[in-house]
């Protein structure tokens, strides 16, 4: 599930982007929680939700809420990679790729 509201600021051209604050805490071997903090030139206010647990790379929940310059970012993830042949997760151990069914989150 994927929703974006967006209201760009078309007064002033993008030409900044800086990052405040970052927050990250592994969570088990593959979920972590990232809380980020931005101020940009982006946009004036915008909302995006996006909510896909498997079947990309780093799959996970993601909030991202922007007032004027201020942009919060939230997410849960994975940090494994998906093969996208294969559907499924793909695992590195020592130096070789192994396959791994997804069998849920």
């Amino acid at each position: 599930m994927y929703f974006n509201f967006t209201i760009y600021n078309f007064t002033k051209k993008p030409d900044f982007w800086y990052k405040l604050k970052s927050y990250h805490k592994q969570l088990s071997k593959n979920k972590h929680l990232e809380i980020e903090t931005f101020f940009s030139n982006y946009n004036l206010l915008s909302f995006e939700f996006d909510c896909k647990l498997s079947g990309k790379d780093h799959a996970g929940i993601r909030l991202k809420i922007n007032i004027g310059s201020l942009e919060l970012t939230i997410s849960f993830y994975d940090s494994r990679h998906w093969d996208y042949k294969k559907k499924c997760w793909e695992e590195k151990t020592e130096n070789k790729m192994i396959r791994k069914n997804f069998d849920g989150f």
